[in-house]
């Protein structure tokens, strides 16, 4: 995770969790909202890249719902794809200019070269530079959204409106040149995302458009966990945080999407709740053993973890929510009762 990132759920965690605050006090960052252009949503970590790297210029508008592809989820965009890299704890690009550039290795184009022009920039990694409007335009987002350049300009043909543009690709992008815009709408992206689920169809779940900005992430999203043996049952909703401390509501568990994995992908699933009042979702975590069943619902359906162990550690043992590289499952309360000084830490596998 990102170092400000660890700082922040520090301070977040080192609170106890006693006293319920309100959930989604933390600005729009990652509020779910629907683009009903398409009917389709923008939520959690996807918003929040969105918003912080070009929004609607550069991503355009998503054509998909968010669903399972090759072990994270994944959302389609008129000009690029969204990736949630929950082993890694960040929101990704996907590579669609590699995969448009596939079988163009003998255009001149793609060949490899020494120098940048006056003005420009080498990119040593790839061989290729940058210059003029395209270095401008490249220079907002960077290497996190477009990544480097894998060609020189030229001249090409889009297909999509049959016109020829100067055109430069990029790892995870292709830039035109339209010299007739105003100034800050003379380099656009392609519809990469349109070309590649053209070729490469997603689930009809994935494409039906929806009515209502709560269905984001649907189909992925933790919405309740059970622990049978000890009689936890609660829903769960999914928040981000705020003013210092992190969002946990009375009555239910919360799934905390800046920090998130998800049932049936790679990553660290974290879930939070309150102890201490009558009744309270879990109290009855303690009594948790290695061996226990936990089952959550993520679309429709229940997923089966097995506790692999019980910890009770200081707030400050920030390692329990980091990323990890396979699907995991961490539940976590205050304890003791009254004192809440500490953390309980439920850690569970798929089994």
């Amino acid at each position: 995770m990102r170092r400000y990132t660890l700082f922040a759920l520090l301070l977040m965690f080192a609170m106890p969790m006693l006293a319920p605050t309100t959930v989604g006090a933390n600005t729009r960052a990652g509020t779910p909202v629907l683009f009903r252009e398409t009917g389709h949503t923008l939520a959690y970590g996807f918003r929040q890249f969105f918003d912080e790297h070009g929004g609607l210029p550069v991503f355009g508008l998503p054509l998909t719902e968010v669903f399972g592809e090759a072990g994270r989820p994944i959302q389609y965009f008129e000009r690029a794809r969204l990736e949630w890299h929950g082993d890694l704890g960040l929101v990704q690009v996907g590579l669609l200019g590699r995969w448009a550039a596939e079988g163009r290795r003998d255009h001149p184009a793609f060949t490899q070269v020494s120098a940048a022009p006056v003005g420009g920039v080498f990119f040593v990694a790839t061989g290729h530079t940058l210059a003029g409007p395209f270095l401008a335009f490249w220079r907002q987002s960077g290497i996190s959204t477009f990544g480097l350049p894998i060609s020189e300009p030229f001249e090409e043909l889009n297909d999509q409106d049959g016109r020829v543009y100067t055109v430069q690709y990029f790892e995870r992008a292709r830039f035109e040149l339209h010299p007739e815009q105003p100034p800050a709408y003379q380099v656009l992206l392609s519809h990469l995302g349109r070309q590649y689920l053209a070729a490469h169809p997603a689930p009809a779940t994935a494409v039906q458009p929806v009515d209502n900005a709560a269905r984001a992430w649907e189909s992925l999203r933790p919405t309740r966990v059970r622990l049978p043996r000890i009689g936890v049952d609660t829903p769960i909703v999914s928040a981000g945080f705020s003013l210092g401390r992190w969002d946990v509501p009375r009555h239910t568990a919360v799934h905390y999407w800046p920090i998130a994995g998800y049932p049936g992908t790679v990553g660290n699933i974290v879930l939070a709740g309150h102890v201490g009042y009558r009744g309270e979702i879990f109290n009855r975590l303690p009594a948790t053993q290695p061996g226990d069943e936990i089952l959550v619902t993520a679309g429709g359906q229940e997923r089966r973890y097995i506790v692999r162990e019980v910890l009770t550690l200081l707030p400050t043992a920030l390692w329990v929510m980091a990323p990890t590289p396979d699907e995991q499952l961490t539940l976590i309360t205050c304890v003791p009762l009254g004192v809440y000084s500490h953390r309980l830490i439920v850690r569970a596998s798929p089994g």
